[in-house]
């Protein structure tokens, strides 16, 4: 079941959450909204869901070809998994699975032994099949998300729609559910959908990745498309820390201090700002001025727990910088707090003052420097 949004305006008095929205969703993907809060993608998520409408006159949602727009929530055949679980506590993990199955209408309704086997192939599918005679109250956090899925996919959605699902849960436990979701889409390829604000998150578990902000759509692409190819410096700073570096073009070339990288503006954007972004295991330490242009620092605090060590420094003119390397490397170099050290550039995104045309939204295309 594929997804199809267009033109989808949604205001809240004079604010806009989404403005003039537009989206596609193939089927059998598991696609992430991922923006910071106020961006629109709850907003997107529940319009689809059928628990929001867009504004009068604005656009049409469409579920494989056919507009649902108009069509209530409960006839759109669409699973909904909310933050904080939305179990009823009233009842055992049992009831709560098998509630979407017994409130319907009776001549849809299987019987009993048919929802007795639904609810017993889900437990076993989200790994609770000893839990069945539990309340909510006697479930972990992760359990009662997992509880919450399995209801959802009870009812045989044809789109499956999550919101924040692993917000409320603590980092290891987020970890668990996500690789766990990962795997479980990866068996069952119901067209899914979920909203979430964690970066890791979301290029851990997506196919693609739907990045938004201030009610728009700034970029969509697998993973690796808007970590490594970001297409607006919104998309870049988001998605993982960022050093800045602050120049100018002259000549068609992009000048930072003693950096001086191709801009690709030919040269008509002369005399425009420029600014450069590098993440922090794009820079490279050395404890000798190398071939290449590199900028003098001290290294001013040095955190080796973790996969990798992150060092901050300050340039001479007291610029901080913070740099990521392998623990070998690390070892190698025999680095200490106060070393003054170079630093290298690897790999950059370099983007023009908007207001020169070729500049215009960015040219975020990485460059490699030897």
């Amino acid at each position: 079941m594929s997804i199809e949004v267009n033109n989808i305006t949604k205001t809240f008095g004079r604010f806009v959450a989404l403005d003039n929205v537009s989206l596609s969703v193939p089927t059998g993907q598991l696609v992430a909204l991922l923006g910071p809060s106020g961006s629109g993608k709850t907003s997107l998520l529940r319009i689809i869901a059928g628990l929001e409408t867009a504004d009068p006159g604005s656009g049409s949602v469409r579920f494989h070809e056919k507009d649902v727009a108009r069509k209530p929530a409960r006839r759109r055949k669409v699973g909904f998994v909310f933050q904080h679980y939305a179990l009823f506590k009233h009842m055992t993990v049992f009831q709560n699975i098998a509630f979407g199955l017994t409130v319907r209408p009776r001549r849809k309704r299987p019987s009993s032994d048919a929802i007795r086997e639904k609810v017993h192939s889900l437990l076993k599918l989200i790994q609770l099949e000893n839990l069945a005679d539990r309340y909510p109250s006697q479930l972990s956090g992760g359990q009662r998300q997992r509880v919450a899925l399995a209801r959802a996919l009870a009812v045989e959605p044809k789109v499956l729609l999550l919101d924040e699902p692993f917000g409320a849960l603590d980092a290891r436990v987020r970890q668990e559910l996500r690789q766990w979701l990962r795997r479980l889409h990866d068996d069952i390829h119901v067209t899914s959908l979920f909203v979430t604000h964690d970066q890791e998150e979301a290029l851990e578990v997506a196919d693609r990745v739907v990045v938004m902000n201030a009610g728009r759509i700034e970029q969509v692409g697998t993973p690796e498309e808007v970590f490594h190819k970001p297409a607006s410096e919104f998309v870049l700073n988001f998605l993982g820390n960022v050093n800045l570096f602050h120049g100018r073009v002259e000549g068609g070339r992009a000048v930072f201090g003693s950096m001086v990288l191709d801009a690709s503006t030919g040269g008509q954007a002369d005399g425009k700002a420029a600014r450069m972004f590098v993440r922090p295991h794009d820079l490279e330490i050395l404890t000798q001025p190398g071939e290449a242009a590199a900028l003098p620092a001290r290294i001013t605090r040095i955190q080796s727990a973790g996969p990798v060590v992150k060092l901050d420094l300050r340039t001479h003119d007291a610029q901080p910088l913070h740099v990521e390397m392998s623990h070998e490397t690390y070892r190698q170099r025999n680095l200490k707090n106060g070393d003054e050290v170079f630093v290298r550039v690897k790999e950059s995104h370099v983007f023009v003052d908007e207001s020169a045309s070729p500049g215009a939204n960015g040219d975020a295309r990485g460059r490699k420097r030897g």
